[in-house]
């Protein structure tokens, strides 16, 4: 199919955005040098005009505030921000994961001289030992939501710029002090960038939030907790071009583009409305518990605004979910419904065991159980148990007590569980309640025991009691199973603050195994092994070393056993963002065969590409014999996208990728199964038939859960509070077998879903693709331009079954009724002599455009601005989930002020 016909719908496109002449951005000295042609350069502001496109809301209406003596104050919510706690008399350092080191201090100046210059905020020391001023002072910047220091009056780089440094401030609640991280860089980059998480940079928590659970007990006694879910945070579009923000258990933090109404986890962000002070709205206060509804674990979340907006997140249990993003239902009378699929809401567990809904990580003390602990602390002895305690001072049934000095004397600290919990720091712990009476009769003892990760690997720590007050002891213990330094698989698009997330090509269950470029000069049987995000997987036979996320091997074809495995690199590094792509680099190698004083190391380019699935890895570059440079196209990173539905043929089309699905042949005469309603006002329901094809269907397709996302309405008087209607939501997932769930939220709405191996080329898929053969082939290189398009595959690609490929077709390949003229996709059009006066005043208009663009590029400092413009540049990548701990992949300094060509690319 011919791209120039395509009509492509990307959801949750910003609106509100308007062309502006080249002279609003350029002074008008710049443009008129002496007597320049005025109808040439007229010109060139007319083509520039076309694509210097600027956000109404972002330019026109953003809020930019400047600090004084380290506080300022933010005008919608009249939030204080103090910052002056950061200053510090030793100056802050921080190290680069090349080992440079900064120096810096905020709210004040450097006690020492840097490179001989006195009275500077701070320094960079090169690992040549010479040092380079990055600024003389710091001044604290409240832009769009996003806290910043920014640090000026460096000593000069290069290209009339100076060396500068900025500091962006991320929300913690947590009282665990999170180390300083600096984004990596190049040698000859003059911008540098950190990220500093501190609870100063947050909105003052309500007191219902500041030291709830988040959990709830069903009827027979098990606890359902949601707490680590509070460090997520989810945009949700709202299929008309807006969108929420949605979190659970804690507020919304206060941040970059996310100005919510403090104390709100549901926050509807109006994307029509150019006035920051219009544009965010409460539609949810934090609910701080849980409650169970009808066997369903939900949350109900009332507004502050009191204009009939509140919200109800309905959580589903899915075992396999990681990181899920909710999912907007409709709105019933005055509450907006949403679905939130997490293992979290699952009552399935392993004793003393829970899992990081995050990570997908599982944490398992259940080797510590049985036996008994001591902490002692001055004249006081505590003994406490993990899970189950088979002999013990402290009683039957208790978990922990405090004993006397001759143990004639034991005060119950809490029951013993085995409920092993997640905490929003990142730390699985245990909590006892329901001791001994402590202070008042309805005041009872408890117990929290936090396990963390230990940090003298190898030796042997005692557990140590940090707390002892409030009714509540505090314990914590050391141990290598509490350990875990996963790296973030989400990175955050600059130009649009959407966010990427990679982790569906997180391999739980194999190793990739990359092919190879053929102009490379690699023999035949060197084979290489990655992963994404992670270590690679134990499996029997590869002996790469631990930890280790990319390895190389020697496999013949005698002996499939690899040998002479070396590491290609450790996931250190988060995901980066450079211009439309998405870098990912491994580190510290083994010792490079031939360079012993360098290290391998791994560069992975992914990039979007709708037909690709899930992709695969291809070797492109060995640079300098050492460094490996591998190019995956995959639809993960891919938007989402509103498919077209066609009533007369009852189909869905993707232009993404070319294929047309017949919704019949998944479902027979276009008919869903659904139970029958008696009562209900519509037929189709009394008759349990829901009649597909005649409806008004939104499809939205969506490569991440490889499913097409369906939305439309069944006509029933009963159900006022949503006009009338019965909200459908259908989702098609690509699977290899067909199955057919019902789960009915309410009697006006009703979610379905359908698995079939029909709807996987719709989303570039094939049901099996999840399955590795081994098998590692050449590919010939791309063009220039070029899509890398492999003949071959490590991933098994088994043929659809006959009924799919019947029913899933080349979108060219088909037309009905609602399809467009087929000129519009095939070119056919009449080749009057209409287009060539559009031909000739084409080419007339490039030669003008080039003579002037000459003209007025001759002068560098035109040229700069120009390239600033053009640069800023809505790139096609979005998605809906965003991480509260990942806020630091978005940065909200302007990129066209303070970054070169190599700034950028560095970038997170």
């Amino acid at each position: 199919m011919s791209t120039t016909g395509r009509r492509r719908k990307s959801i949750a496109t910003p609106k509100g955005w308007r062309q502006q002449p080249l002279s609003a951005i350029v002074p008008s000295s710049h443009i008129a040098s002496n007597c320049c042609n005025q109808w040439i350069m007229m010109m060139i502001v007319a083509v520039t005009a076309l694509v210097a496109t600027y956000p109404v809301g972002s330019e026109a209406n953003s809020l930019a505030l400047i600090g004084e003596n380290c506080i300022v104050t933010e005008p919608l919510y009249n939030i204080t921000f103090n910052l002056t706690e950061l200053d510090s008399e030793l100056a802050h350092h921080v190290k680069s994961d090349i080992n440079e080191r900064f120096l810096f201090d905020v709210c004040d100046h450097l006690k020492n001289p840097c490179n001989g210059i006195s009275g500077g905020a701070a320094c960079l020391y090169r690992n040549n030992q010479t040092q380079v001023l990055l600024g003389m002072q710091s001044t604290l910047q409240l832009t769009d939501g996003r806290l910043h220091f920014n640090f000026t009056g460096g000593e000069p780089c290069r290209n009339g710029r100076n060396f500068s440094l900025d500091i962006i401030l991320m929300c913690s609640y947590s009282t665990v002090q999170e180390p300083l991280s600096v984004i990596p860089y190049s040698a000859d980059q003059c911008g540098y960038f950190m990220f500093w998480t501190t609870k100063l940079a947050c909105a003052p928590l309500p007191d219902r939030v500041k030291t709830n659970e988040c959990a709830v007990k069903d009827e027979t006694g098990y606890t359902f907790n949601l707490l680590p879910l509070s460090h997520l945070r989810y945009h949700v579009p709202d299929r008309s071009g807006s969108h929420f923000f949605v979190t659970a258990c804690k507020p919304i933090h206060y941040g970059h583009m996310t100005m919510c109404p403090p104390g709100s986890s549901v926050c509807f962000v109006n994307s029509t409305e150019s006035d920051y002070r219009k544009r965010y709205h409460d539609y949810g206060q934090t609910d701080p518990n849980p409650t169970i509804e009808n066997g369903k674990l939900v949350m109900n979340m009332n507004s502050s605004e009191g204009k009939c907006q509140n919200s109800k997140i309905i959580f589903e249990c899915d075992p396999t979910a990681q990181e899920e993003a909710p999912e907007y239902v409709a709105k019933e009378g005055c509450v907006h419904l949403f679905e939130w699929r997490t293992p979290l809401a699952c009552k399935e567990k392993k004793f003393c065991a829970v899992v990081d809904p995050s990570s997908g990580m599982m944490f398992n003390m259940s080797s510590l159980a049985g036996q008994s602990y001591t902490v002692k602390e001055a004249n006081r002895s505590y003994e406490f148990g993990i899970c189950k305690m088979d002999k013990s001072q402290c009683g039957e049934g208790s978990g922990a007590c405090e004993l006397t000095k001759d143990n004639s004397e034991v005060v119950g600290l809490g029951n013993l569980n085995d409920d092993l919990l997640y905490n929003i720091t990142g730390a699985p712990y245990l909590l006892y309640k329901s001791g001994s009476i402590c202070k008042q009769p309805d005041q009872r003892w408890s117990t929290k025991i936090e396990f963390i990760c230990e940090t003298d690997k190898g030796a042997k720590a005692e557990p140590k009691l940090v707390e002892n007050n409030n009714c509540e002891v505090y314990i914590q213990m050391e141990t290598e199973l509490a350990c875990t330094e996963p790296i973030s698989c989400v990175a955050t698009n600059l130009s649009n603050d959407q966010q990427i997330d990679l982790s569906p090509l997180i391999s739980a269950e194999y190793n990739y195994e990359a092919l190879v470029n053929e102009t490379l000069a690699i023999a035949k049987d060197k084979k290489f092994f990655l992963n994404v995000c992670r270590p690679l997987l134990s499996i029997y036979g590869l002996g790469c070393p631990g930890g280790s996320a990319a390895c190389m091997a020697v496999q013949s074809a005698n002996d499939p056993t690899p040998k002479e495995e070396l590491s290609m690199g450790y996931p250190d590094i988060s995901l980066i963002i450079v211009r439309d792509r998405v870098q990912l680099k491994y580190l510290r190698g083994s010792d490079c065969p031939q360079d012993k004083d360098t290290k391998l190391s791994t560069e992975i380019e992914f990039y979007c590409q709708p037909k690709a699935g899930r992709g695969v890895p291809i070797l492109q570059e060995v640079m300098h014999d050492c460094h490996y440079r591998f190019e995956w196209a995959t639809n993960v990173m891919c938007p989402q996208y509103e498919g077209e539905f066609h009533a007369k043929t009852c189909s869905i089309v993707s232009n993404d990728t070319d294929v047309r699905v017949d919704l019949q042949k998944i479902f027979p005469n276009g008919e869903l199964d659904v139970n029958q309603r008696k009562n209900s006002a519509s037929q189709e329901l009394r008759d349990g038939k829901v009649q597909l094809c005649t409806k008004n269907v939104t499809a939205v397709i969506d490569y991440r859960d490889r499913a097409v996302k369906m939305f439309f309405a069944v006509a029933d008087a009963s159900c006022e509070g949503t006009g009338g209607n019965i909200n459908v939501n259908l989702k098609l997932e690509c699977g290899n077998s067909s199955s057919f769930i019902i789960n009915e939220q309410s009697p006006c709405h009703l979610i379905l879903k359908q698995v079939s191996p029909q709807v996987c080329p719709l989303v570039g898929a094939s049901g099996s693709e999840d399955h590795p053969t081994g098998t590692t082939t050449t590919i010939k290189p791309p063009g220039p331009t070029s899509i890398v398009t492999p003949t071959k595959s490590p991933i098994t690609s088994t043929a659809i079954p006959t009924a799919a490929t019947s029913s899933s077709t080349p979108a060219s390949e088909k037309s009905d009724g609602d399809s467009k003229a087929p000129s519009d996709v095939h070119g056919n059009t009449d080749s009057g002599g209409g287009s060539v006066g559009i031909i000739l005043a084409v080419l007339t208009l490039i030669s003008l455009t080039g003579a002037g663009g000459f003209m007025l590029l001759r002068n560098p400092e035109r040229r700069d601005q120009l390239r600033a413009l053009f640069r800023r540049r809505n790139v096609l990548v979005q998605y809906s989930r965003v991480r509260t701990s990942n806020d630091e992949a978005s940065l909200l300094m302007n990129p066209t002020a303070t970054l070169s060509d190599s700034d950028d690319e560095m970038l997170i």
